[in-house]
Protein backbone atom coordinates (compact mmCIF):
# COMPACT_ATOMS: atom_id res chain seq x y z
CA UNK A 1 0.00 0.00 0.00
CA UNK A 2 1.35 3.43 -0.92
CA UNK A 3 1.99 6.07 1.67
CA UNK A 4 -0.68 8.34 0.20
CA UNK A 5 -3.40 5.68 0.28
CA UNK A 6 -2.41 4.80 3.83
CA UNK A 7 -2.74 8.47 4.75
CA UNK A 8 -6.21 8.59 3.29
CA UNK A 9 -7.45 5.48 5.07
CA UNK A 10 -5.91 6.32 8.39
CA UNK A 11 -6.89 9.94 8.13
CA UNK A 12 -10.52 9.10 7.39
CA UNK A 13 -10.73 6.85 10.44
CA UNK A 14 -9.19 9.56 12.64
CA UNK A 15 -11.61 12.17 11.33
CA UNK A 16 -14.64 10.03 12.10
CA UNK A 17 -13.62 8.73 15.50
CA UNK A 18 -10.82 10.67 17.11
CA UNK A 19 -9.73 13.81 15.28
CA UNK A 20 -11.78 16.71 13.98
CA UNK A 21 -10.60 18.07 10.59
CA UNK A 22 -9.63 21.73 10.51
CA UNK A 23 -8.54 21.93 6.89
CA UNK A 24 -5.10 22.24 5.30
CA UNK A 25 -4.27 18.72 6.58
CA UNK A 26 -4.67 19.77 10.22
CA UNK A 27 -6.75 17.80 12.74
CA UNK A 28 -7.62 18.68 16.32
CA UNK A 29 -8.12 16.25 19.18
CA UNK A 30 -11.73 15.30 19.85
CA UNK A 31 -12.24 16.23 23.54
CA UNK A 32 -14.78 13.40 23.90
CA UNK A 33 -12.10 10.82 23.17
CA UNK A 34 -9.54 10.37 25.94
CA UNK A 35 -7.42 7.56 24.48
CA UNK A 36 -6.11 9.29 21.36
CA UNK A 37 -2.65 9.93 22.76
CA UNK A 38 -1.89 6.22 23.20
CA UNK A 39 -1.95 5.74 19.43
CA UNK A 40 1.36 7.54 18.88
CA UNK A 41 4.61 5.63 18.53
CA UNK A 42 8.26 6.52 18.09
CA UNK A 43 9.42 7.15 14.54
CA UNK A 44 12.26 4.94 13.24
CA UNK A 45 15.37 7.00 12.45
CA UNK A 46 15.53 5.48 8.95
CA UNK A 47 11.87 6.05 8.01
CA UNK A 48 11.54 6.60 4.26
CA UNK A 49 9.39 9.76 4.64
CA UNK A 50 11.46 11.43 7.34
CA UNK A 51 12.79 14.14 5.03
CA UNK A 52 9.23 15.09 4.01
CA UNK A 53 8.26 15.39 7.67
CA UNK A 54 11.22 17.66 8.40
CA UNK A 55 10.26 19.98 5.53
CA UNK A 56 6.64 20.15 6.73
CA UNK A 57 7.78 20.71 10.32
CA UNK A 58 10.07 23.57 9.32
CA UNK A 59 7.21 25.29 7.44
CA UNK A 60 4.94 25.19 10.49
CA UNK A 61 7.68 26.32 12.88
CA UNK A 62 8.52 29.35 10.69
CA UNK A 63 5.01 30.66 11.30
CA UNK A 64 4.77 29.78 15.01
CA UNK A 65 8.04 31.45 15.92
CA UNK A 66 6.64 34.80 14.73
CA UNK A 67 3.72 34.70 17.18
CA UNK A 68 4.05 36.60 20.42
CA UNK A 69 4.40 34.37 23.51
CA UNK A 70 3.86 31.19 21.50
CA UNK A 71 4.63 27.94 23.34
CA UNK A 72 4.38 24.82 21.21
CA UNK A 73 5.98 21.43 20.69
CA UNK A 74 5.89 19.49 17.43
CA UNK A 75 7.40 16.09 16.78
CA UNK A 76 7.35 13.68 13.80
CA UNK A 77 6.04 10.30 14.95
CA UNK A 78 3.84 7.40 13.88
CA UNK A 79 0.07 7.29 14.37
CA UNK A 80 -1.39 3.80 14.75
CA UNK A 81 -4.86 2.98 13.41
CA UNK A 82 -6.56 -0.40 13.07
CA UNK A 83 -8.94 -0.67 10.11
CA UNK A 84 -10.68 -3.80 8.81
CA UNK A 85 -8.50 -5.98 11.01
CA UNK A 86 -5.24 -4.48 9.72
CA UNK A 87 -2.80 -2.16 11.41
CA UNK A 88 -1.73 1.04 9.67
CA UNK A 89 1.09 3.31 10.75
CA UNK A 90 1.07 6.82 9.33
CA UNK A 91 3.72 9.45 9.87
CA UNK A 92 2.23 12.60 11.41
CA UNK A 93 3.30 15.73 13.25
CA UNK A 94 2.09 15.60 16.85
CA UNK A 95 1.56 19.19 18.06
CA UNK A 96 0.81 20.48 21.56
CA UNK A 97 0.22 24.18 22.21
CA UNK A 98 -1.81 26.60 24.27
CA UNK A 99 -2.22 29.30 21.60
CA UNK A 100 -5.70 28.76 20.14
CA UNK A 101 -5.32 31.79 17.86
CA UNK A 102 -3.31 29.65 15.46
CA UNK A 103 -6.61 28.08 14.39
CA UNK A 104 -7.17 31.23 12.31
CA UNK A 105 -3.76 30.90 10.66
CA UNK A 106 -3.85 27.35 9.35
CA UNK A 107 -3.91 28.59 5.75
CA UNK A 108 -0.33 29.76 6.34
CA UNK A 109 0.74 26.33 7.63
CA UNK A 110 -0.75 23.96 5.07
CA UNK A 111 1.13 20.70 5.51
CA UNK A 112 1.89 17.72 3.30
CA UNK A 113 2.11 15.62 6.47
CA UNK A 114 -1.00 15.35 8.70
CA UNK A 115 -0.74 17.55 11.80
CA UNK A 116 -2.56 16.32 14.93
CA UNK A 117 -3.15 19.25 17.26
CA UNK A 118 -3.69 19.02 21.01
CA UNK A 119 -4.53 22.04 23.15
CA UNK A 120 -2.41 21.97 26.30
CA UNK A 121 0.88 23.01 27.89
CA UNK A 122 3.79 21.72 25.78
CA UNK A 123 6.30 22.00 28.65
CA UNK A 124 5.11 20.84 32.07
CA UNK A 125 8.31 20.91 34.08
CA UNK A 126 7.38 20.05 37.65
CA UNK A 127 4.62 19.84 40.24
CA UNK A 128 3.63 22.93 42.27
CA UNK A 129 2.92 22.37 45.97
CA UNK A 130 -0.76 23.24 45.53
CA UNK A 131 -1.14 20.45 42.94
CA UNK A 132 0.92 17.82 44.75
CA UNK A 133 -1.39 15.27 46.34
CA UNK A 134 -0.54 14.49 49.99
CA UNK A 135 -2.74 11.37 50.13
CA UNK A 136 0.14 8.88 49.98
CA UNK A 137 2.80 10.98 51.66
CA UNK A 138 5.65 8.97 53.15
CA UNK A 139 8.45 10.02 55.51
CA UNK A 140 11.62 8.41 54.15
CA UNK A 141 14.71 7.95 56.28
CA UNK A 142 16.99 8.18 53.21
CA UNK A 143 16.84 9.49 49.66
CA UNK A 144 17.07 7.10 46.72
CA UNK A 145 17.15 7.90 43.00
CA UNK A 146 13.57 8.38 41.85
CA UNK A 147 12.34 9.96 45.11
CA UNK A 148 10.67 13.39 45.10
CA UNK A 149 12.56 16.53 46.12
CA UNK A 150 10.70 19.53 47.59
CA UNK A 151 11.92 23.13 47.37
CA UNK A 152 10.06 25.37 49.82
CA UNK A 153 11.57 28.51 48.28
CA UNK A 154 9.88 27.91 44.92
CA UNK A 155 7.14 25.50 46.15
CA UNK A 156 7.91 23.01 43.38
CA UNK A 157 8.50 19.26 43.39
CA UNK A 158 10.86 17.37 41.08
CA UNK A 159 12.45 13.92 41.03
CA UNK A 160 15.89 13.13 42.44
CA UNK A 161 17.89 11.74 39.52
CA UNK A 162 21.05 10.26 41.04
CA UNK A 163 24.03 10.79 43.30
CA UNK A 164 27.23 12.32 41.95
CA UNK A 165 30.66 11.71 43.44
CA UNK A 166 33.96 13.50 43.06
CA UNK A 167 37.10 11.36 42.74
CA UNK A 168 39.00 14.02 44.72
CA UNK A 169 37.08 14.12 48.00
CA UNK A 170 34.21 12.56 49.90
CA UNK A 171 31.63 15.26 49.14
CA UNK A 172 28.32 13.86 47.98
CA UNK A 173 26.18 15.66 45.40
CA UNK A 174 22.81 15.05 43.81
CA UNK A 175 21.25 15.84 40.45
CA UNK A 176 17.72 16.97 39.56
CA UNK A 177 15.92 19.33 37.18
CA UNK A 178 16.72 23.02 37.48
CA UNK A 179 13.05 23.96 37.65
CA UNK A 180 13.04 22.76 41.26
CA UNK A 181 15.08 25.71 42.48
CA UNK A 182 15.34 28.48 39.86
CA UNK A 183 13.14 31.51 40.60
CA UNK A 184 11.34 31.56 37.25
CA UNK A 185 8.95 28.79 36.25
CA UNK A 186 9.96 28.82 32.57
CA UNK A 187 13.18 29.00 30.56
CA UNK A 188 15.25 32.18 30.49
CA UNK A 189 17.17 32.96 27.28
CA UNK A 190 20.95 32.69 27.32
CA UNK A 191 22.65 36.09 27.34
CA UNK A 192 23.88 35.56 23.74
CA UNK A 193 20.24 35.34 22.65
CA UNK A 194 19.31 38.70 24.17
CA UNK A 195 19.07 41.90 22.07
CA UNK A 196 22.33 43.78 21.77
CA UNK A 197 21.30 46.55 24.17
CA UNK A 198 20.37 44.05 26.91
CA UNK A 199 23.65 42.18 26.43
CA UNK A 200 25.66 45.27 27.28
CA UNK A 201 23.43 46.21 30.19
CA UNK A 202 23.85 42.78 31.75
CA UNK A 203 27.52 41.83 31.78
CA UNK A 204 27.12 38.86 34.15
CA UNK A 205 28.32 35.58 32.65
CA UNK A 206 25.83 32.73 32.36
CA UNK A 207 28.07 30.57 34.56
CA UNK A 208 27.79 33.18 37.32
CA UNK A 209 24.01 33.24 36.95
CA UNK A 210 23.95 29.46 37.41
CA UNK A 211 25.48 29.92 40.87
CA UNK A 212 22.76 32.28 42.09
CA UNK A 213 20.82 29.32 43.53
CA UNK A 214 23.60 28.62 46.02
CA UNK A 215 22.11 27.73 49.39
CA UNK A 216 18.52 27.16 48.29
CA UNK A 217 17.34 24.29 50.55
CA UNK A 218 15.71 21.03 49.44
CA UNK A 219 13.82 18.55 51.58
CA UNK A 220 11.75 15.38 51.55
CA UNK A 221 8.98 16.02 52.33
CA UNK A 222 8.20 19.74 52.77
CA UNK A 223 6.60 21.14 55.93
CA UNK A 224 3.75 22.69 53.93
CA UNK A 225 2.94 19.36 52.27
CA UNK A 226 2.97 17.54 55.63
CA UNK A 227 0.56 20.13 57.04
CA UNK A 228 -1.79 19.54 54.12
CA UNK A 229 -1.53 15.79 54.66
CA UNK A 230 -2.55 16.23 58.31
CA UNK A 231 -5.55 18.36 57.29
CA UNK A 232 -6.57 15.64 54.88
CA UNK A 233 -6.23 12.99 57.60
CA UNK A 234 -8.39 15.06 59.95
CA UNK A 235 -11.12 15.33 57.32
CA UNK A 236 -10.97 11.60 56.59
CA UNK A 237 -11.22 10.78 60.31
CA UNK A 238 -14.40 12.83 60.61
CA UNK A 239 -15.89 10.90 57.70
CA UNK A 240 -14.95 7.54 59.25
CA UNK A 241 -16.47 8.51 62.60
CA UNK A 242 -19.66 9.84 60.98
CA UNK A 243 -19.99 6.67 58.91
CA UNK A 244 -20.35 4.58 62.08
CA UNK A 245 -22.60 6.99 63.99
CA UNK A 246 -26.19 5.89 63.29
CA UNK A 247 -27.66 8.77 65.31
CA UNK A 248 -25.84 11.23 63.04
CA UNK A 249 -27.18 9.63 59.88
CA UNK A 250 -24.55 6.96 59.43
CA UNK A 251 -25.44 3.60 57.97
CA UNK A 252 -26.06 0.47 60.05
CA UNK A 253 -23.10 -1.88 59.72
CA UNK A 254 -22.68 -5.56 60.28
CA UNK A 255 -20.23 -6.60 63.04
CA UNK A 256 -17.59 -7.48 60.44
CA UNK A 257 -17.97 -4.18 58.60
CA UNK A 258 -17.81 -2.21 61.83
CA UNK A 259 -14.69 -4.12 62.88
CA UNK A 260 -13.01 -3.23 59.57
CA UNK A 261 -14.02 0.41 60.04
CA UNK A 262 -12.49 0.48 63.52
CA UNK A 263 -9.29 -1.09 62.18
CA UNK A 264 -9.08 1.58 59.47
CA UNK A 265 -9.69 4.26 62.08
CA UNK A 266 -6.92 2.89 64.27
CA UNK A 267 -4.47 2.78 61.33
CA UNK A 268 -5.56 6.26 60.33
CA UNK A 269 -4.88 7.63 63.83
CA UNK A 270 -1.45 5.99 63.82
CA UNK A 271 -0.51 7.63 60.50
CA UNK A 272 -1.83 10.99 61.66
CA UNK A 273 0.22 10.78 64.87
CA UNK A 274 3.39 10.02 62.89
CA UNK A 275 2.83 13.08 60.68
CA UNK A 276 2.17 15.35 63.66
CA UNK A 277 5.25 14.03 65.44
CA UNK A 278 7.36 14.63 62.31
CA UNK A 279 6.30 18.29 62.27
CA UNK A 280 8.00 18.76 65.64
CA UNK A 281 11.34 17.82 63.99
CA UNK A 282 11.25 19.61 60.60
CA UNK A 283 15.06 19.62 60.40
CA UNK A 284 14.88 15.88 59.71
CA UNK A 285 13.22 16.66 56.36
CA UNK A 286 16.38 18.39 55.10
CA UNK A 287 18.19 16.77 52.18
CA UNK A 288 20.71 19.40 51.09
CA UNK A 289 20.96 22.69 49.23
CA UNK A 290 21.40 23.69 45.60
CA UNK A 291 24.94 24.62 44.57
CA UNK A 292 24.12 25.62 40.99
CA UNK A 293 21.14 25.42 38.68
CA UNK A 294 19.89 26.53 35.29
CA UNK A 295 16.70 26.52 33.26
CA UNK A 296 17.74 28.29 30.10
CA UNK A 297 17.36 28.48 26.34
CA UNK A 298 20.89 28.11 25.03
CA UNK A 299 22.22 28.59 21.48
CA UNK A 300 23.33 25.46 19.66
CA UNK A 301 27.08 25.25 19.16
CA UNK A 302 27.32 21.67 17.89
CA UNK A 303 28.55 20.94 14.38
CA UNK A 304 26.43 17.77 14.41
CA UNK A 305 23.40 19.82 13.34
CA UNK A 306 24.98 21.24 10.19
CA UNK A 307 22.78 20.97 7.14
CA UNK A 308 24.39 19.49 4.04
CA UNK A 309 24.10 21.45 0.83
CA UNK A 310 23.97 24.92 2.45
CA UNK A 311 27.55 26.25 2.46
CA UNK A 312 28.33 29.46 4.29
CA UNK A 313 30.50 32.33 3.03
CA UNK A 314 33.52 30.68 4.57
CA UNK A 315 32.92 27.49 2.63
CA UNK A 316 31.81 25.50 5.69
CA UNK A 317 28.40 24.04 6.32
CA UNK A 318 25.97 26.46 7.85
CA UNK A 319 24.52 25.39 11.19
CA UNK A 320 20.80 25.44 11.87
CA UNK A 321 19.70 28.62 13.60
CA UNK A 322 18.15 26.83 16.55
CA UNK A 323 18.58 26.50 20.30
CA UNK A 324 18.32 23.86 23.02
CA UNK A 325 16.58 23.79 26.40
CA UNK A 326 18.74 23.00 29.41
CA UNK A 327 17.42 22.33 32.91
CA UNK A 328 19.61 20.96 35.71
CA UNK A 329 20.38 21.51 39.38
CA UNK A 330 23.38 20.32 41.39
CA UNK A 331 22.56 19.60 45.03
CA UNK A 332 25.12 19.32 47.83
CA UNK A 333 23.68 16.54 49.95
CA UNK A 334 23.69 16.97 53.73
CA UNK A 335 21.29 14.42 55.17
CA UNK A 336 19.22 11.32 54.33
CA UNK A 337 21.89 10.28 51.86
CA UNK A 338 22.21 6.83 50.35
CA UNK A 339 24.09 5.90 47.19
CA UNK A 340 23.68 4.91 43.55
CA UNK A 341 22.99 1.27 42.72
CA UNK A 342 26.02 -0.97 42.37
CA UNK A 343 25.07 -1.58 38.73
CA UNK A 344 25.46 2.10 37.71
CA UNK A 345 28.37 3.04 35.46
CA UNK A 346 30.59 5.92 36.46
CA UNK A 347 30.36 7.95 33.25
CA UNK A 348 27.29 8.70 31.12
CA UNK A 349 26.86 7.06 27.77
CA UNK A 350 25.85 8.51 24.42
CA UNK A 351 22.14 8.95 23.72
CA UNK A 352 21.27 7.63 20.26
CA UNK A 353 18.15 7.71 18.12
CA UNK A 354 16.13 4.50 18.34
CA UNK A 355 17.88 3.39 21.54
CA UNK A 356 15.90 1.41 24.11
CA UNK A 357 15.89 3.16 27.49
CA UNK A 358 14.25 2.87 30.90
CA UNK A 359 13.32 5.21 33.76
CA UNK A 360 12.50 4.63 37.43
CA UNK A 361 10.30 6.96 39.51
CA UNK A 362 9.54 6.11 43.16
CA UNK A 363 7.16 8.96 44.00
CA UNK A 364 3.86 7.35 45.16
CA UNK A 365 1.91 10.53 44.37
CA UNK A 366 2.38 10.36 40.61
CA UNK A 367 -0.07 8.82 38.14
CA UNK A 368 -0.30 5.19 39.19
CA UNK A 369 -1.26 3.73 35.80
CA UNK A 370 2.27 4.51 34.66
CA UNK A 371 3.94 2.50 37.40
CA UNK A 372 7.41 3.12 38.83
CA UNK A 373 9.29 1.52 35.92
CA UNK A 374 9.00 3.01 32.42
CA UNK A 375 10.47 1.41 29.31
CA UNK A 376 10.89 3.69 26.32
CA UNK A 377 12.59 4.27 23.00
CA UNK A 378 14.30 7.42 21.74
CA UNK A 379 12.44 8.96 18.81
CA UNK A 380 14.14 8.80 15.44
CA UNK A 381 13.66 12.53 14.80
CA UNK A 382 14.10 15.49 17.14
CA UNK A 383 11.16 17.51 18.38
CA UNK A 384 10.87 21.22 17.69
CA UNK A 385 9.86 23.33 20.68
CA UNK A 386 8.87 26.96 20.14
CA UNK A 387 9.31 29.04 23.29
CA UNK A 388 10.09 32.70 23.78
CA UNK A 389 10.51 33.33 20.05
CA UNK A 390 13.19 30.64 19.80
CA UNK A 391 13.15 27.19 18.21
CA UNK A 392 14.71 24.40 20.25
CA UNK A 393 15.45 20.95 18.86
CA UNK A 394 15.03 18.37 21.62
CA UNK A 395 15.38 14.65 22.26
CA UNK A 396 12.09 12.84 22.95
CA UNK A 397 11.38 9.39 24.43
CA UNK A 398 8.21 7.43 23.60
CA UNK A 399 6.81 4.34 25.36
CA UNK A 400 8.57 1.15 24.26
CA UNK A 401 6.97 -0.94 21.47
CA UNK A 402 4.19 -3.10 22.84
CA UNK A 403 3.53 -0.62 25.67
CA UNK A 404 1.77 2.10 23.68
CA UNK A 405 -1.19 2.03 26.08
CA UNK A 406 0.65 4.23 28.60
CA UNK A 407 2.64 7.43 28.61
CA UNK A 408 6.38 7.34 29.11
CA UNK A 409 6.25 10.20 31.59
CA UNK A 410 3.79 12.37 33.49
CA UNK A 411 3.86 15.81 35.04
CA UNK A 412 6.10 15.68 38.08
CA UNK A 413 8.58 13.22 36.54
CA UNK A 414 10.96 16.07 35.71
CA UNK A 415 14.42 15.22 37.03
CA UNK A 416 14.12 11.45 36.62
CA UNK A 417 17.17 9.59 35.32
CA UNK A 418 16.97 7.78 31.96
CA UNK A 419 19.32 4.82 31.62
CA UNK A 420 20.10 2.06 29.17
CA UNK A 421 17.89 -1.02 29.29
CA UNK A 422 19.20 -3.87 31.42
CA UNK A 423 19.61 -6.89 29.17
CA UNK A 424 20.64 -10.26 30.52
CA UNK A 425 19.56 -13.10 32.76
CA UNK A 426 17.91 -12.19 36.09
CA UNK A 427 20.72 -13.79 38.06
CA UNK A 428 23.36 -11.74 36.23
CA UNK A 429 24.54 -8.37 37.54
CA UNK A 430 23.98 -6.26 34.43
CA UNK A 431 25.52 -2.79 34.48
CA UNK A 432 23.29 0.07 33.34
CA UNK A 433 24.56 3.25 31.74
CA UNK A 434 23.10 6.67 32.65
CA UNK A 435 22.10 8.41 29.41
CA UNK A 436 19.81 11.40 29.99
CA UNK A 437 17.58 13.28 32.41
CA UNK A 438 13.90 14.04 31.83
CA UNK A 439 13.14 17.75 32.17
CA UNK A 440 9.65 18.32 30.70
CA UNK A 441 6.53 16.52 29.47
CA UNK A 442 3.88 17.78 27.01
CA UNK A 443 0.49 17.86 28.67
CA UNK A 444 -1.11 16.11 25.69
CA UNK A 445 1.55 13.68 24.55
CA UNK A 446 2.79 10.19 25.46
CA UNK A 447 6.44 11.21 25.23
CA UNK A 448 8.87 13.17 27.40
CA UNK A 449 11.72 15.56 26.64
CA UNK A 450 15.20 14.61 27.85
CA UNK A 451 18.68 16.15 27.86
CA UNK A 452 21.75 13.94 27.32
CA UNK A 453 23.80 13.62 30.49
CA UNK A 454 26.98 14.28 28.53
CA UNK A 455 25.65 17.81 27.95
CA UNK A 456 24.62 18.29 31.60
CA UNK A 457 27.89 16.98 33.04
CA UNK A 458 29.88 19.18 30.68
CA UNK A 459 27.87 22.21 31.80
CA UNK A 460 28.36 21.34 35.50
CA UNK A 461 32.10 21.09 34.86
CA UNK A 462 32.15 24.49 33.12
CA UNK A 463 30.17 26.19 35.91
CA UNK A 464 31.67 24.58 39.01
CA UNK A 465 35.00 23.22 37.78
CA UNK A 466 34.19 19.75 39.16
CA UNK A 467 34.51 16.52 37.20
CA UNK A 468 31.81 14.36 38.81
CA UNK A 469 30.95 10.68 38.34
CA UNK A 470 27.80 8.62 38.87
CA UNK A 471 29.55 5.66 40.43
CA UNK A 472 29.05 5.30 44.17
CA UNK A 473 31.58 5.88 46.93
CA UNK A 474 32.11 2.14 47.18
CA UNK A 475 33.68 2.31 43.67
CA UNK A 476 36.08 5.15 44.46
CA UNK A 477 39.16 3.04 43.72
CA UNK A 478 37.70 1.95 40.40
CA UNK A 479 37.30 5.34 38.73
CA UNK A 480 38.64 5.58 35.24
Amino acid sequence: MSASSSHRRVGSTSIQDELIPLGHNWFIHNPNRHSVRVRYLALPHDHHALSAAEVALEKVVRVLVQLNDCRASLIPCLHHTRLDGQDYYTMVLHATMLNVEILDMLHLMSSTVPVHLYIGDPLTTGTPFDVYSPEKLILPDRILPGDPLFCSSTERVTVFAAYLHSPDDNTLYGLTAGHAVVPQAGFLPHRRLLPRSEKHERRVRSSQLALHCLGRPLSNPAVKVVERAIQLKDAERLMLCADGDVSAGGRVMSPNSDQRRLARLQQHDSERFMLRDALTKPHEFDVGHACAAEAIIRPCTSSDHARPGRPSRRGKHKRDDHTHLLSWALVRMSAKTSDNPVIMRALPGTLERGAAVTMHVRDPNLERPLGPFRDGVVNGAPASVVVGGHVAREWAVFPAPGRSGVRFAARGDAGALVTSVREGEPEERVVTTPLAMLYAVPERGPYGFVTPLTTIMRRIRDVTGMQLRFQGSWWRDGYG
